[in-house]
C-alpha cells in the first residue's frame, strides 16, 4: 500500500477516533449513539470533501476572487452543517433519550455554530492540502521538463560537435595529398579510426574513461606525424586501470582547440604540452597548454568549441567540475578537474 494511502487513512480513523471520545465524554450520550453518529460524520465528510476536491470544482474555485471564494465556501460548508445537524437529530431520535434530544435541542445555536466550525476547519484543511497537492505535482511536473530540456540540449551540442571536427579534418587534407603514398595511407588509416570512433561513440551518453583516452593518445600521434619537424608535442598520461565512465569527447574538445590555435609566440616556443592523472576515487586531472601569437589571437574568436565543451560539462556534470582557462604571456592553457563515476546511472540519450 502507498504511503499516500496509509496517510489517508490514519488521517480518517483519527478524525473518527477523536469524534467518538468527544461525544462519549458526555454521560448523556451512549456508546452506541457516538458511534453511530462518528460514522455518519466521517462518510458525510467523505463525501462533501470528495465533491469540494474534484478538478471540477477546483477548477471553478479557481477562477473566483477572495470574495467569491470566501462566498462559495461559507455556503459550502452551510450545506454540511446542515447534513451533519439533521443527520444528528435522526441518530439522537432513535438511540437517545428524550432528555438528552431535548438538550441537544435547546443547545441547537451552540451546536449549529460548532459543525459549522468544524465544517470550516476540515474545509481549510483539505483546501490548503489540495493546493499543496497540486504545488509538488507542478514541482514534479517541472522537474521532468527541466530535465527533458537538459537532455535536448546535451543532443544539440553533440551534433554540434560534428561540423567542428570536420572542418579539422578537411583542413588536415592538404597535408595528407602532398606527402608520399606510403605514408599518406598510413595517416589516412589514422584518421579512419578516429572518425569511426567518432561516428560511434560520440552518440552515446557515457563511454569508458580507457576509450575516451585511446582515442586521444591516436589523436596525439596523429598531430605529432603531421607535425614533425616544428611543433614540439608532450603528453604525459596517469591513467590506472578503472572502471569509470565519461561523456565523449569533452576532453577532445580541449585537445582540438589547442591544435586548432597553436602558434609560435614571440619568445620562438612553439609546443603543446598536456598532462592527465586520475585517482582510485575518479577525480580526473586534465591540463593541455599551446603557445599562440598575441597578435594574430588579436584577429580570431576563440570558436565554438571550448563554449560547447562548458555547456556540456554544465548539463552532464554539475557541481562535479571545476574549469580554469587562463592566457598569460602567449599561453593559453586549461585545466579541468572533473568527478567520475564508474557506472552509468542513467539511461543512454
Amino acid at each position: 500500500m502507498e504511503f499516500k494511502n496509509k496517510a489517508t487513512i490514519f488521517f480518517w480513523m483519527f478524525l473518527f477516533l477523536a469524534i467518538l471520545l468527544q461525544l462519549f465524554a458526555n454521560q448523556e450520550i451512549s456508546f452506541i449513539t457516538a458511534f453511530s453518529y462518528s460514522t455518519c460524520v466521517i462518510l458525510t465528510l467523505r463525501v462533501y470533501l470528495s465533491y469540494i476536491s474534484g478538478k471540477w470544482a477546483q477548477h471553478f474555485l479557481a477562477n473566483l476572487n477572495t470574495l467569491a471564494f470566501l462566498g462559495v465556501m461559507g455556503i459550502s460548508c452551510l450545506v454540511a452543517t446542515f447534513a451533519l445537524s439533521v443527520e444528528g437529530y435522526l441518530i439522537l431520535t432513535l438511540t437517545a433519550p428524550e432528555s438528552t434530544l431535548k438538550e441537544v435541542t435547546n443547545d441547537r445555536v451552540a451546536v449549529i455554530f460548532g459543525l459549522f466550525t468544524f465544517s470550516a476547519m476540515v474545509s481549510g484543511l483539505n483546501y490548503s492540502f489540495e493546493k499543496y497537492k497540486q504545488y509538488l505535482e507542478r514541482e514534479k511536473e517541472l522537474e521532468v521538463l527541466q530535465r527533458k530540456s537538459l537532455e535536448m540540449e546535451i543532443k544539440l551540442l553533440r551534433n554540434q560537435l560534428s561540423p567542428h571536427f570536420t572542418f579539422n579534418i578537411l583542413n588536415n587534407l592538404q597535408f595528407l595529398i602532398r606527402k608520399d603514398q606510403n605514408e599518406a595511407l598510413l595517416l589516412l588509416s589514422q584518421y579512419s579510426k578516429i572518425l569511426r570512433y567518432y561516428v560511434y561513440e560520440s552518440q552515446k551518453k557515457l563511454i569508458p574513461l580507457d576509450q575516451e583516452i585511446i582515442f586521444l593518445k591516436e589523436y596525439f600521434d596523429l598531430e605529432k606525424n603531421r607535425h614533425a619537424e616544428e611543433l614540439q608535442i608532450s603528453c604525459e598520461w596517469h591513467i590506472p586501470e578503472n572502471e569509470l565512465y565519461i561523456v565523449p569527447f569533452v576532453l577532445a574538445t580541449f585537445v582540438e582547440n589547442a591544435f586548432k590555435h597553436v602558434l609560435p609566440n614571440q619568445a620562438n616556443d612553439y609546443f603543446i604540452k598536456e598532462y592527465c592523472t586520475v585517482d582510485l576515487q575518479g577525480n580526473l586531472t586534465f591540463e593541455i597548454t599551446n603557445t599562440f601569437d598575441e597578435n594574430v589571437a588579436k584577429t580570431k574568436s576563440r570558436g565554438i568549441g571550448l563554449k560547447h565543451a562548458e555547456e556540456r560539462l554544465t548539463l552532464a556534470y554539475p557541481d562535479q567540475y571545476q574549469l580554469m582557462i587562463n592566457e598569460d604571456n602567449e599561453l593559453f592553457s586549461v585545466r579541468l578537474e572533473l568527478t567520475l563515476e564508474k557506472q552509468i546511472g542513467k539511461e543512454e540519450l
